[in-house]
């Protein structure tokens, strides 16, 4: 019996009988840009002398190139915030913005839900302005909070502009570059993310979507929690992050005071500067029910805890089941990993079949996106013939149930951006 039998379906009629999915809290306008090789190669570049060292931030060119070259040679996401609005400048006027498109974690899990029979899809979008309102996909099913309610996005904006971009540079399998006489060559398909986004940083819950959520708690089933990528150590007002993490709290507090059986997600995303992801690691982890994350993610997390990084990278099942067992404290009883080819699912009291089929959705959804840019239900059927390169497994291991499972790889993809978003989030609400 193969692993996706009867897994549509199924997936249909789950989501049919959902209830309202909160999303926050971030959304934000991304700029594609596809990365041309003899455009970079005619560039000035100064190439970074060690590679594998990585910058927590783009404070200047070289901070840029460091991250799209250790991207590009690994073949593997990262994202990183822009430090300064100089080299915001600079980047935009070497590269423009690229095609303008909806981004950030938020919105792209938004994106990846309202083409299924969910009830309602929360979005939390600050500030919300008609550039972004008007991005997202005109769906009945998708919601903010607006001054009269719930509307869609189009219907609620207030004002115009453009305060936050993220540029997506994405690269193709076998593509190379050569920078002052050396050629690099990419091994997969993936993407290099630069963020300049101030305006979120602070991470701050805005009225009227607080209100909303805390007054409405008991009709929200599921709360998927990201962003905290884009957030700094200390604020120039002298708040830190730990002050930030801990409003956070407040919030869920509220909303579990209200809701108890509510599930909160909480998608790491490239969180590169160490104080931020500690902060993240130690207050955060277990308070949540569960956590989405890819190889390079779990890699630093890895090495906070003082392993080696590399059998991450390199996708070595045992340490990477060993780390994961390491952060299943307190309420964390489902960690989802994700990397090219597989998903390494950790559990602790969740219904095993409920999540194994949920997998096999979210891997059809991401390879269906993945092969033409945009979900299309009618689709998915294709996608059971794409080939998987690894095989099922399924083992115990001090109380902790762990699922490898093999997904749909497509060789040559349209898209790479939201794809992880994608399969979180249906991993987790439809599980």
């Amino acid at each position: 019996m193969s692993l996706y039998d009867g897994v549509i379906d199924w997936g249909i009629k789950r989501a049919q009988n959902s209830k309202m999915i909160a999303l926050g809290f971030h959304s934000v306008i991304d700029g594609l840009v596809k990365v041309d090789s003899q455009k970079i190669g005619n560039l000035d570049i100064p190439i970074p002398r060690d590679l594998s060292e990585i910058p927590d931030s783009i404070k200047c060119a070289e901070d840029f190139w460091k991250g799209l070259i250790f991207s590009f040679v690994n073949g593997s996401a990262l994202q990183l915030m822009i430090g300064s609005k100089e080299v915001y400048e600079w980047i935009m006027k070497t590269f423009g913005t690229g095609t303008l498109r909806l981004g950030g974690t938020s919105a792209n899990m938004a994106k990846g839900l309202v083409p299924f029979p969910f009830e309602k899809i929360l979005v939390y979008v600050y500030p919300l302005k008609k550039e972004i309102a008007t991005l997202f996909p005109n769906s009945k099913n998708l919601f903010v909070v607006g001054k009269k309610g719930l509307d869609h996005p189009i219907n609620a904006y207030d004002g115009e502009g453009i305060d936050a971009i993220h540029w997506i540079f994405e690269f193709s399998e076998g593509q190379s570059i050569t920078i002052n006489g050396k050629t690099y060559t990419c091994p997969r398909s993936n993407r290099f993310i630069a963020s300049w986004n101030p305006v979120n940083s602070k991470l701050e819950v805005r009225d009227p979507f607080k209100s909303y959520v805390i007054d409405h708690a008991e009709e929200i089933s599921h709360f998927l929690v990201s962003g905290f990528h884009i957030m700094q150590d200390i604020y120039p007002d002298g708040e830190t992050i730990e002050d930030r993490i801990d409003e956070l709290l407040k919030f869920i507090k509220a909303v579990k005071d209200k809701n108890s059986k509510m599930k909160f997600h909480l998608e790491f995303a490239s969180i590169r500067r160490d104080r931020v992801r500690k902060a993240v690691e130690e207050k955060l982890f277990s308070r949540f029910d569960s956590l989405g994350l890819n190889e390079v993610e779990l890699s630093w997390i890895a090495r906070d805890m003082g392993y080696d990084g590399k059998d991450i990278l390199n996708l070595d099942v045992e340490r990477i089941s060993r780390v994961i067992s390491k952060i299943m404290k307190g309420n964390l009883s489902r960690v989802h990993f994700h990397a090219l080819g597989f998903y390494l699912l950790a559990l602790r009291n969740y219904d095993l079949e409920s999540q194994k089929k949920a997998l096999a959705f979210a891997s059809l959804a991401a390879a269906q996106r993945a092969m033409d840019g945009e979900i299309n239900l009618e689709r998915f059927k294709y996608m059971l013939d794409v080939p998987e390169k690894y095989d099922y497994k399924e083992w115990e291991e001090k109380g902790i149930h762990f699922v490898l499972f093999p997904t749909k790889v497509v060789p040559y993809p349209k898209i790479t951006v939201g794809l992880g978003d994608t399969i979180s989030s249906l991993g987790f609400v439809l599980g």
